[in-house]
């Protein structure tokens, strides 16, 4: 009854979120007037949206495919690949992106990858992702610190708001990672203080799971020992991600013709936009991002293209992007069913490990939202 409640109040908030965007839109411009602004964009230069966000699932497949390599369980570059799909889609459609790890953990499992290997591969590709997405922040507000004062209240303060989750998350998660005794006695008072305010929790339960995670961060800062060099590369692939879904804007600029604002500053802006939205829970933050958007780039865009603008951007950068990934997994479950299944055994079980074995722990805590 909870999750049904739950996936209520969340369908309920998008739709409203939806329609106040297309109520937005059509305030300022007719049907005939946004259909024009479309078309009147250049499709070839739109086109370059498309490797773009190639780059964005190959940079996350890149990541995944070193972390299971120094594991001693890597996969062809192919099969992460189908990973980096998994984890966008099931992302994309579910609140705070709760479901992309999960499916990605159980697609590695599929092909003999231990759960434990899986959970530890999206620990170490959050945390580049979360690193990176601050240090984004950071850099525009450096670099295109002007543009927050076209925000307005509302969206300044989603960003601030934002800003201060992704920092929290992000310092909590290289607090475990490199210092989990503090970590755990920081996380044990915690709960001493859950349990204090609500008696009905089980403090035991509680500590047993956070132990559970903390070893998970265990096993992420004995890789690292042993391969120091593969967190800056997970780092520098996550920038290089987000740097693709973050120049969208710039794309979509130029199809219109216009000129005057740099890729910097169209980048800049986006992050700053990402983040005022990107704690929130709704899938793929699915109305809030085009409100936001239609706020933040009206200073580039003006009034008659803003709304087309966040159109075809969303489009690119989200939308085609998630309808891609459906067909791919779509295409690798008709493959996997076309494959015999041994008598006795249930399809969609994981296959036994075809790699070294791994020591097993428990799965990491589901990523924080990736915008």
């Amino acid at each position: 009854m909870k999750k049904q409640t739950k996936n209520l109040l969340c369908g309920g908030a998008v739709a409203a979120l939806l329609g106040w965007t297309v109520y937005m839109i059509l305030k300022e411009q007719t049907p005939g007037q946004l259909a024009a602004a479309l078309l009147g964009a250049d499709w070839r230069v739109l086109l370059l949206g498309l490797p773009l966000m190639a780059l964005f699932l190959c940079c996350e497949a890149a990541a995944t495919y070193a972390v299971l390599r120094s594991l001693g369980c890597g996969q062809p570059f192919r099969r992460c690949a189908y990973y980096s799909c998994t984890g966008f889609f099931f992302s994309t459609i579910t609140p705070s992106a709760t479901g992309g790890q999960p499916a990605q953990i159980l697609a590695m499992g599929r092909d003999g990858v231990p759960t434990a290997s899986g959970a530890l591969d999206m620990l170490l590709v959050t945390i580049g992702y979360n690193t990176a997405a601050m240090g984004w922040g950071v850099f525009a507000l450096c670099t295109a610190g002007h543009f927050t004062e076209g925000l307005g209240g509302q969206v300044g303060l989603l960003l601030g708001v934002g800003l201060a989750v992704f920092a929290l998350i992000d310092a909590a998660m290289l607090m475990f990672l490199f210092l989990p005794g503090p970590a755990k006695r920081l996380l044990y008072g915690c709960i001493a203080l859950a349990v204090r305010v609500c008696p009905r929790l089980d403090r035991a339960a509680l500590e047993a799971k956070a132990d559970a995670h903390i070893a998970e961060y265990r096993r992420g800062a004995q890789l690292l020992r042993k391969a120091p060099g593969l967190l800056a590369w997970v780092l520098g692939l996550s920038a290089l991600q987000l740097a693709c879904s973050y120049a969208m804007p710039y794309v979509v600029y130029r199809a219109f013709g216009l000129s005057g604002f740099s890729l910097w500053e169209a980048v800049a802006l986006q992050a700053l936009c990402s983040i005022a939205v990107g704690y929130l829970p709704l899938p793929g933050s699915a109305g809030a991002a085009e409100n936001v958007f239609l706020r933040g780039f009206l200073l580039i865009f003006g009034e008659a293209l803003v709304a087309p603008a966040m159109i075809l951007s969303r489009t690119l950068s989200c939308y085609l992007v998630l309808i891609a990934t459906a067909a791919v997994l779509a295409v690798g479950r008709a493959l996997r069913r076309g494959q015999a299944v041994p008598a006795g055994e249930p399809e969609g079980v994981p296959d036994a490990p075809k790699g070294p074995a791994v020591k097993r722990a428990a799965p990491a805590e589901g990523c924080p939202h990736r915008a």
